[in-house]
């Protein structure tokens, strides 16, 4: 068989296991009603000019316009509302919706995202990047429904959540998670929201067995990431250590540490995700660039037939000056389109 049709046959499969599982899953659905309903009670706080602003037609090309660059820096207008234009009860109804269609994991990494921006406001350039933890946006693609077809976006710096619901089925591609500084004190608590993608994969390259660590190491790394904003379609070269050959602990670690990306979805969703990502695991390949010891500024990528994580930093890990950079796609479902059935 070839590459291309293996890969249309896992894809298939993996649709196909997907719908069925979540059919015979409760709390899929329930996760799903329990997200369309904190997104009616959300919008029924809004005015009509805001309303329309939030409400986006399912098919509309906007779904795209995401970008993890400041405001001031973006060059277009995000999609939806803004949390600075929102009043309290508003912004209280905005959390109460990240809180149900997220895991508690994810809508804390969420808020460690924005938490880090806000260290970022005290800076001289802050005014004139628009770093400012008031400038994320929140939109949705259709009228949340607890049977409808419809997606949702939220994001701002550094951060680009986009989570589709399709069939009964949630999906979360591409999402765009960074931050800078990678590591502060907040009211007296030291944070550090990406702290376990970078700890995790030192942890696990430096597991690995010699002959497997060295064909994860590659020779170049992309400026940023090769598929961040604005490169929907674009696949990286496929190097490094082949999963297929790993011990099984490894591979379970592997697992774990894809694990942060799609854990940020509520657990239902999350593990129908993750059941497709081990289901191709001979086919997925892990490489690395950089200090093995995460001494340094290092780049790692997770790729397989249905999934694409990047992750590439600047300075050291866990350094309060450090700034973190990643991406999570499945490059044949991205928007939920796969499933609605588009190109």
């Amino acid at each position: 068989m070839t590459s291309r049709r293996l890969r249309n046959a896992l894809l298939a499969g993996a649709v196909l296991y997907a719908a069925s599982a979540a059919i015979a899953d409760p709390a899929a659905g329930d996760e799903v009603a329990a997200a369309a309903a904190a997104a009616d009670r959300f919008l029924q706080t809004l005015d009509p000019a805001q309303a329309r602003a939030a409400v986006l037609p399912p098919d509309s090309p906007l779904i795209v316009n995401w970008s993890n660059l400041p405001a001031g820096m973006a060059g277009f207008e995000r999609n939806g509302v803004r949390i600075g234009d929102l009043q309290d009860a508003q912004r209280a109804a905005l959390r109460d919706f990240l809180a149900e269609a997220l895991s508690p994991a994810g809508a804390e990494l969420v808020h460690g995202v924005i938490a880090a921006e806000g260290v970022l406001a005290d800076a001289s350039r802050a005014s004139r990047l628009g770093w400012h933890p008031d400038n994320y946006w929140l939109a949705f693609f259709g009228e949340p429904s607890p049977a409808g077809d419809w997606s949702w976006q939220f994001g701002g710096h550094h951060l680009a959540i986009n989570v589709a619901v399709t069939g009964g089925v949630m999906s979360m591609s591409p999402s765009f998670i960074g931050i800078e500084p990678a590591a502060f004190v907040l009211d007296g608590t030291e944070r550090e929201p990406l702290g376990g993608y970078a700890a995790g994969a030192v942890a696990l390259l430096g597991a690995l067995p010699g002959e497997q660590r060295d064909a994860a190491m590659v020779g170049s790394r992309p400026r940023d990431l090769y598929a961040g904003a604005g490169r929907d379609g674009v696949i990286p070269p496929v190097e490094g250590s082949r999963v297929v050959g790993w011990p099984v602990e490894r591979q379970r670690q592997l697992l774990d540490l894809i694990g942060l990306w799609v854990g940020a979805m509520p657990p239902a969703a999350a593990a129908l995700r993750l059941a497709e990502i081990e289901a191709e695991l001979p086919e997925v390949r892990f490489a690395w660039h950089g200090p093995a010891d995460g001494s340094g500024s290092i780049y790692y990528r997770i790729q397989g037939p249905t999934l694409l994580i990047e992750f590439s930093t600047r300075g050291s890990l866990g350094a309060a000056g450090g700034h973190y950079h990643s991406i999570y796609r499945n490059p044949t479902n991205e928007y939920g389109r796969a499933r609605l059935g588009d190109s």
